[in-house]
């Protein structure tokens, strides 16, 4: 233990004089004065950013990302052919392993969307409609929505999808327009019912409808943005390149759209049209029926206004529909021939015709 005496000369030792602070040196400006982009507020949420001015000299002096030579000297490099490879030769398997036959027509086609996933996009779209037009919707006692759901119980067993959970809304509307919804969501809006004019003629209309999901349209449309979308990219590295002007992405949507999107279009309905010809002809409706509403539907067209050239359409034009139709009512009447209803409509020709030859036929329509 220290003594005191110890103690008390080591604080003798100890300096007198208190050291002074350090002088105080100012802060540099850049602590003194806030950036241009921040501006301080006394608000306790910190700073808030002012938003950057234009200045046109900055702009013109901004260099782009990649410049035209940037890219042409990755093209040639050796990597870039290996790379190339590797995707092309992944691609083309990707194309082959989803390839597929559509029903019925036979058609080869790509699909990378499972039903699942396409039902799953139809959901957005049904729950718009059920929301835009909930007041418009006729109720299931009106006179036509029976007449709907009554040819809708007809096609569905011939067209395999009894699966399916379907659902029939019929829109008040002038608008003459039907489409049914992957997931089996029908809506037709009334304005199509005098066009129609019978279930004959609605069942053709409504057949045309149900193929587009049986052949699985939607997601065949969905695939082939798939495939179109690595186009697309070319053209805007074009225009990055400096070969195209900047015109490269206008061009090549221009050329997607007419040269390829309208035409797939106008192919998927003439393979509607067929497909659900068959399926009414199947279901016991007169196919001739559904070449009489393509001729209303054509006078109705003309009437609107509505009439564009085929190559500027997603659908076939009115005439080609007839003459395709009118083609394909010998299979029609075959497949009719071959339903369940053959003995039924053997019934109803033999009474028909020995009206017609009694003449009481004649008689009742005078």
């Amino acid at each position: 233990m220290l003594s005191r005496s110890i103690l008390r000369s080591a604080f003798r030792a100890l300096p007198r004089t208190i050291p002074r602070p350090l002088p105080r040196t100012p802060f540099p400006r850049v602590f003194q004065e806030p950036t241009p982009l921040i501006v301080r507020r006394f608000a306790s949420r910190g700073p808030r950013i002012k938003h950057y001015r234009y200045n046109p000299e900055e702009v013109q002096r901004a260099k782009p990302l990649l410049t035209g030579e940037q890219i042409r000297n990755g093209f040639r490099h050796p990597g870039t052919k290996v790379l190339a490879v590797v995707v092309l030769g992944g691609g083309i398997y990707f194309y082959v392993s989803h390839l597929e036959t559509v029903p019925v027509s036979g058609r080869r086609r790509f699909n990378c969307y499972s039903e699942d996933r396409v039902e799953e996009e139809g959901k957005m779209m049904y729950n718009m409609i059920m929301q835009q037009d909930r007041d418009a919707i006729l109720p299931a006692w009106d006179p036509r929505t029976r007449m709907v759901q009554r040819v809708m119980n007809k096609l569905i067993p011939a067209s395999g999808l009894e699966h399916v959970n379907w659902e029939v809304h019929v829109i008040e509307s002038k608008e003459a327009n039907a489409f049914v919804i992957p997931g089996g969501k029908v809506f037709v809006y009334s304005g199509i019912l005098p066009i129609a004019k019978n279930d004959d003629g609605l069942a053709a209309i409504l057949g045309h409808e149900i193929s587009h999901n049986l052949a699985q349209h939607a997601g065949e449309n969905m695939s082939r943005y798939v495939l179109l979308e690595p186009v697309r990219w070319v053209f805007i590295f074009l225009d990055y390149a400096g070969y195209t002007g900047g015109l490269g992405r206008f061009l090549g949507d221009i050329l997607m759209d007419l040269g390829m999107m309208r035409p797939a279009s106008r192919r998927q309905e003439s393979e509607a049209d067929y497909i659900g010809l068959m399926m009414m002809a199947r279901s016991c409706y007169n196919p001739d029926e559904a070449v009489k509403v393509w001729e209303r539907m054509e006078k109705f067209q003309k009437a609107a206004g509505n009439s564009i050239p085929q190559w500027l359409s997603t659908h076939p034009s009115d005439s080609t529909r007839i003459a395709a139709m009118t083609k394909w009512l010998p299979s029609a009447e075959e497949a009719r021939s071959e339903s369940e209803c053959a003995v039924t409509l053997g019934y109803s020709k033999d009474f028909q015709k020995s009206l017609g030859q009694s003449g009481i036929w004649s008689d009742l329509f005078r």
